[in-house]
C-alpha cells in the first residue's frame, strides 16, 4: 500500500482449531481484535449531507403549494396503534411510518387510559414515550393531554410538541429560559420521532411495545446539500444550496448531558448559505479559544489528570441548519459530527513546565503545539511563529506561539539575553517545527484506505449470480456489493429503516455467511454511510474463484445428492464428503503465530478460504464451513456459519442447519479426525443440539457471525 494509510479494524482471531484426535494447546482467544481508526494530516477536508426531497424541478412548484395547503389546514395526525412489522427489532413491534407531518401538528393516539406526565422530557412512562433515535435512547420533550376534539366513545390522547421560542433554551426545575427567537416546535429541531406505545388502546399491556416512527415537514422547505467541514484555521465550516425566499438561516445546537439535561442553542445566523465557527470565537487578552459552544464534554482529558476527582460528563450533540421564510422555520437539515471531533478548543500547555527559556530562547520550545479539541482529547498540530507578531517589552522578548490549522495562541516571554538575534531565532524555530511537524493542516477522521481507492462511494454495482446470504436486507445489500467486488459501498439508503443492525454488525455478518465474497481477508473502515473496502484479492482473481467455487459445489451436489434425499440426508451425504476427501491443514494453521487475519502469510490463505477445502481439499475449520455452507445451499438446504471459542482455547467455526423448522449443529471439522469416514467418528457431531458439544467439544457462541439481535433465533431446539 502505497500513501496515508489507517490501520484498518482487524477482525478477530481466525477460527483455527484442529479435529481430535489430534488435540492442540492454544491460549484462550476470546479476543474481539479490533484497531482503532487513525488520524491523519488533511486540509479543509468536508463530509457532505444530501437532504434529498425527492422533488424533481418540473413539479416542485405544485407540489410544494399543495403541501402548503395541507400543512397549513392540519392540526392533528392520528399514529398507528396495530403493528405492521411483529418483532423486527427483538422486543419491540413497528407500525407503519407517519410521514410528511406538519411541524405544528399534534400527533392522537386512540386510548382510554390517562397519561399522566410527571417529567415531559420523558413522556408517560411506561405508557407513551417519544425519542429522537431509533435506539430509543434521547428523550423528545411532549406534553400528553386527552383531546378535547374526541367524542367520548372514541377518546384520545394527543402529544404536543413544546414550542422553542428562545435562541437559549435550557432545562432547570421544568422551566425554560432565555431570550426570544422563533424556532418552531421541537418537531423542527427533531425532525424524525419515535413514539413508544407501551398499552393497546383499551389499556391493556402489549405483548411487545409499539413503535412507529414520524417524520416532520414544514412549509419552509430544509436545505438542501449541506456539508461540514474544517477551515485552515480550525474553525468548522457549514454550507447549503440556498433557499428559495430564506430571509436568515439559524445554525441550531441541541446538546443532550448524560446528566439528562438538554439545551437547545442558535450559535450562528446569517442570511448566507454559509456559516464559519469563529463567531464563536472568545478571547481574553491575549489568550483565544474556538469552538466552545460545539464541545462534546463537560471536562476535558486535560483538566482532568491535573484534577483526578473530577468525573467527565458526555453531551451527545447534534448540529444542524434551519431555513428561515416568512418568519416560518423549517425543520434542520442536520449535519454529522463525524469529522468535526478534531476541532481546537483551546491551548493545551503541559510543554512549559521544564523548558529552559531563560538559557536556551527559542531553541526550549516545542515543535508541536498541544492543544484540546471539542471531544476532550489533547491532540497535536505543528507549532509556528510569525515573526511580525513578536515584540519587546523592556528586558523581554513576548513571543506568540502558534499552532498551525488553529487560531490558537500561546504567548511566551523569553529574556532578551537568551536571544541574540530575534530574526534569525525565529527563522531556525520555524524551520525545525516544519521539518519535525510537516504543514498539513489538523489530523481528520476521514476514511482513506489507500490513495488510489475511491474516496466517495462507488455506485451500486449489479450482483453476480452467486449465491447471496443476508438475515436482513442492509446485510444482503452488503453482501451483493462484496460479491460484486465494490470498495466503496454506499449504505445511506437504510439509514432511517427500523429493525435493522448497525454498518458493523450487518458488515461482519455478510462477510461469514458469504463465502462467495471472498472477503475474510479484506480489510475495512466505516465512513458515516460508506463502507470502505481493501480487498484481499484483485477482483479478476476473485472472479476466477468465484466461479471455480461455484462449478465445484454444482459438482459436488450432482455426484452425491440423490433423488429424493430428505434434507437431513444430504447434510450426512455432505459431510461424509468432507469427512474422505477432505484434511486438515495443520502446516497452514502453523503459520497464524499471532492469531490475527492481517499476519497470515498469503500462500496460506487458502485455508481461510471456501475453495480451500472445496476445491483443493485442504483448510481449516473456517474453510470446511463455508465449503460446507456453500455446497448445503446448493443442494437447497438452509444453513448458516457459526464462530465462536472452544472451551479448551481457540477460535472456533462450524454450521447449523435448518431440518424441518428446527435447527440442528453440524461441524464438520470435528467429524473429520483423519482417514476415511466411519459412522463412529464421522457423525459424532452431525446434526446435534448446541447442548451436545460436550468435553473438549465445549465451546461457546460469539456474535460476529450473524446480526446480533438475532443470533438467538438460531439456537437448536
Amino acid at each position: 500500500m502505497s500513501g496515508p494509510q489507517y490501520p484498518l479494524p482487524n477482525y478477530p482471531p481466525p477460527p483455527s482449531w484442529s479435529p481430535p484426535p489430534a488435540r492442540r494447546t492454544f491460549p484462550w482467544l476470546a479476543v474481539l481484535g479490533s484497531a482503532a481508526l487513525a488520524l491523519i494530516l488533511v486540509v479543509g477536508v468536508t463530509a457532505v449531507l444530501v437532504w434529498d426531497r425527492g422533488d424533481s424541478s418540473g413539479d416542485r412548484s405544485s407540489k410544494s403549494e399543495a403541501l402548503r395547503e395541507r400543512l397549513l389546514a392540519e392540526t392533528r395526525r392520528e399514529l398507528p396503534t396495530t403493528a405492521k412489522v411483529d418483532n423486527a427489532v427483538p422486543g419491540y413491534d413497528y407500525s407503519a411510518a407517519v410521514t410528511d407531518v406538519g411541524v405544528d401538528a399534534d400527533l392522537a393516539i386512540a386510548a382510554t387510559y390517562d397519561a399522566d406526565v410527571s417529567d415531559p422530557w420523558r413522556g408517560a412512562e411506561g405508557k407513551i414515550e417519544v425519542y429522537a433515535d431509533a435506539q430509543l435512547t434521547k428523550p423528545v420533550p411532549i406534553s400528553i393531554l386527552p383531546d378535547a376534539a374526541s367524542p367520548t366513545s372514541d377518546p384520545h390522547l394527543v402529544i404536543d410538541a413544546m414550542r422553542l421560542r428562545r435562541t437559549h433554551i435550557v432545562r432547570k426545575d421544568g422551566q425554560a429560559k432565555g431570550t426570544m427567537a422563533d424556532l418552531g416546535t421541537y418537531w423542527n429541531i427533531n425532525p424524525n420521532v419515535y413514539v413508544v406505545q407501551y398499552l393497546t388502546p383499551d389499556g391493556a399491556e402489549r405483548d411487545r411495545p409499539l413503535v412507529t416512527e414520524v417524520n416532520f415537514q414544514s412549509e419552509t422547505p430544509s436545505p438542501a446539500q449541506v456539508s461540514s467541514g474544517m477551515t485552515p484555521d480550525g474553525d468548522a465550516l457549514l454550507e447549503w444550496s440556498p433557499v428559495e425566499g430564506a430571509s436568515e438561516y439559524l445554525v441550531v445546537l441541541q446538546q443532550r448531558r448524560s446528566s439528562g439535561s438538554v439545551t437547545v442553542q442558535v450559535i450562528g445566523r446569517t442570511s448566507e448559505p454559509t456559516w464559519s465557527s469563529v463567531e464563536t470565537e472568545r478571547c481574553l487578552q491575549s489568550t483565544c479559544t474556538q469552538n466552545t459552544s460545539m464541545t462534546l464534554t463537560t471536562i476535558n482529558a486535560s483538566t482532568m489528570t491535573s484534577l483526578p476527582g473530577l468525573v467527565a460528563e458526555s453531551i451527545d450533540a447534534r448540529l444542524g441548519v434551519v431555513a428561515v421564510v416568512d418568519r416560518e422555520a423549517s425543520v434542520m437539515a442536520p449535519i454529522d459530527f463525524t469529522g468535526l471531533e478534531t476541532l481546537p478548543v483551546r491551548s493545551d500547555r503541559k510543554w512549559d513546565a521544564g523548558a529552559d527559556v531563560a538559557d536556551r530562547g527559542l531553541a526550549a520550545l516545542p515543535s508541536r503545539f498541544l492543544f484540546v479539541s471539542i471531544d476532550g482529547s489533547t491532540r497535536a498540530t505543528g507549532a509556528f511563529i510569525d515573526r511580525k507578531e513578536v515584540g519587546r517589552s523592556g528586558s523581554t522578548w513576548e513571543v506568540p506561539l502558534r499552532g498551525r490549522g488553529t487560531r490558537l495562541v500561546d504567548t511566551v516571554r523569553i529574556p532578551a539575553a537568551a536571544v541574540k538575534d530575534i530574526d534569525a531565532a525565529v527563522k531556525t524555530f520555524n524551520a525545525r517545527a516544519q521539518r519535525d511537524y510537516p504543514h498539513s493542516g489538523l489530523l481528520d477522521t476521514r476514511i482513506l484506505i489507500d490513495v488510489s481507492n475511491p474516496e466517495k462511494p462507488s455506485p451500486e454495482l449489479p450482483a453476480p449470480d452467486y449465491p447471496i446470504f443476508g438475515s436482513n436486507d442492509l446485510t444482503i445489500f452488503i453482501a451483493s456489493q462484496l460479491v460484486a467486488g465494490s470498495t466503496a459501498i454506499d449504505v445511506s439508503d437504510f439509514d432511517d429503516e427500523p429493525g435493522l443492525p448497525s454498518i458493523k454488525d450487518a458488515l461482519d455478518e455478510a462477510v461469514y455467511q458469504n463465502p462467495y465474497a471472498f472477503a475474510y481477508f479484506d480489510q475495512f473502515a466505516i465512513a458515516g454511510s460508506v463502507i470502505h473496502v481493501e480487498p484481499a484479492y484483485s477482483k479478476a482473481e476473485k472472479q476466477t474463484r468465484q466461479k471455480r467455487l461455484a462449478d465445484a459445489a454444482e459438482a459436488l451436489v450432482a455426484r452425491v445428492i440423490k433423488p429424493g434425499m430428505s434434507a437431513s440426508d444430504k447434510v450426512g451425504a455432505i459431510n461424509r464428503h468432507f469427512v474422505d476427501n477432505a484434511d486438515y491443514d495443520d502446516k497452514a494453521l502453523a503459520s497464524a503465530t499471532t492469531g490475527y487475519r492481517s499476519d497470515i502469510p498469503d500462500r496460506y490463505r487458502y485455508a481461510w478460504e471456501p475453495d480451500g477445502i472445496l476445491v483443493d481439499g485442504s483448510g481449516v475449520c473456517m474453510s470446511y464451513a463455508y465449503a460446507f455452507h456453500v455446497v448445503a445451499e446448493e443442494a437447497g438446504v438452509e444453513s448458516v456459519v457459526v464462530t465462536g471459542d472452544l472451551a479448551d482455547g481457540g477460535g472456533h467455526a462450524w454450521n447449523k442447519v435448518k431440518i424441518g423448522n428446527r435447527w440442528r449443529a453440524v461441524d464438520v471439522t470435528w467429524n473429520d479426525p483423519g482417514g476415511r469416514w466411519t459412522a463412529r467418528s464421522g457423525e459424532t457431531y452431525l446434526m446435534i443440539d448446541d447442548a451436545q458439544f460436550t468435553g473438549n467439544a465445549l465451546r461457546s457462541e460469539d456474535e460476529r457471525w450473524m446480526a446480533d439481535a438475532l443470533v438467538g433465533h438460531y439456537a437448536t431446539r
